[in-house]
Formats: structure tokens, sequence, C-alpha cells
């Protein structure tokens, strides 16, 4: 199973240039749907087949074993996260700001719009506890995440974004964290963890200098 997971690579996943990529991905698409639906407890190939229009043999030639239907499936979603966003928020003229803002946007787009995903992430994350191939993909697709938001922490820090006494570690945990559980939050709930998180991280000069009129009525 191919665990070097680039940007090219998972975004040919979604949208394969060949007869043979399209077949392989609309059997995977009929798997996230399934899983979706019922769980890995409910996962049978035949109803993957069967949702995916094709009979059980084409389904065995594409993959072979239902454990490689299951790491291609953890490669499919990885590629979904890549491809699919939230709206990019409105520019701050900081970066890291942005970047941070951009997480939160994604967060709720996930949960509103998508909460597929979700449920099929959380279902790999518990298949990955007993199954180490599994485990291996899921923890690629979340060393990317890390070292994504790695650079927008380490480049606030740099640039004076973010506050100086920061230690990036902490950060990332905490970040990780508060970001993989965001999605049991509603919407008031959500914009209150993000403007906890800014005024965490920002510096007293970018913190104010983001500011609109609306935080600055809900802090007095």
């Amino acid at each position: 199973m191919k665990t070097d997971l680039t940007h090219e690579y998972l975004l040919d996943i979604l949208n394969p240039r060949d007869d043979q990529g399209k077949r392989k991905t609309a059997l995977l698409q009929a798997t996230f749907d399934v899983i979706a639906e019922v769980g890995f407890e409910g996962l049978r190939t035949r109803s993957v087949a069967e949702r995916a229009g094709v009979n059980v043999a084409t389904l065995h030639y594409y993959f072979p074993s239902k454990q490689e239907l299951i790491e291609g499936l953890a490669q499919f979603l990885g590629a979904k996260f890549v491809s699919l966003h939230g709206l990019a928020p409105v520019p701050s003229g900081y970066r890291a700001v942005d970047r941070l803002r951009q997480e939160f946007s994604d967060g709720r787009y996930y949960s509103e719009e998508e909460p597929k995903m979700l449920l099929v992430m959380e279902e790999l994350r518990l298949r990955g506890k007993r199954d180490a191939e599994v485990r291996k993909v899921v923890e690629t697709m979340y060393g990317y995440w890390r070292m994504n938001l790695k650079q927008m922490v380490v480049g606030g820090i740099a640039d004076g974004t973010f506050r100086k006494d920061l230690d990036t570690e902490e950060v990332l945990g905490m970040l990780m964290s508060m970001f993989s559980g965001s999605s049991i939050c509603c919407g008031s709930e959500l914009e209150a963890m993000q403007r906890g998180i800014e005024r965490w991280l920002l510096s007293d000069e970018v913190w104010k200098a983001t500011r609109g009129e609306g935080d600055e009525r809900a802090e007095s």
C-alpha cells in the first residue's frame, strides 16, 4: 500500500484519467457510502459491488481482499480532505491568521456539508487501533495535516503574528486535539472557540488589528 500520500497522488484518486482508475474510484465511493451508513461492522463486499453497479468478481479484480479495499478507502478519504474546503476567510493581512481561520472554515464545512467524511474518518481511526496497515495510512494523513499546521505555527511565531513565548509542540497538540473534536460544536460554540484560540495565539498587536466591531462588543 502506498503511504507517500502526495497532494498530486491524492487528487488523482478522485479524478482518475483512465477507465480503470474511474472504476476503482467508483468502488471506493461506494465503500465510503456503505461505511458512512452502517460502519465497518456492516461492510460487505457484495453490498459495495451492488452500490457501484458491478459484480463481486469485478470488485475483487481491483481489490482482491477486504483489507485492500479498506486501505484504498483510507487514501480516498485523504483525497477528499485535500480537495474539499470551506469558504476562504476575508483576508486579514496576516498569513498565519488566514490559515488558522481557514482551518475553522473547513471544520464548519465538513460538519455542515460533508458529515459523512467525519463519520468515515472516525471509523478509520477506530479501525486503525486494531489494524496496523490502516493505522499507517491514518497516521500519514494526520502527519501531513500536522506538518501544515506546524508551518503555520512556526511562521506565525517567526513573523510576530503569534506570541513569541508559545511552545510549538504544545500549540500543535492543542490545535490538533481541538480541531479533531470541534465537529460536536454548534455554530455559536465554534465561534467562541475560534475567538478564544485567536486570543491565545495572537500577539497583542495583531489581536487588536484583527478585531472587528462585533468582536470588540463581545469582549466589552
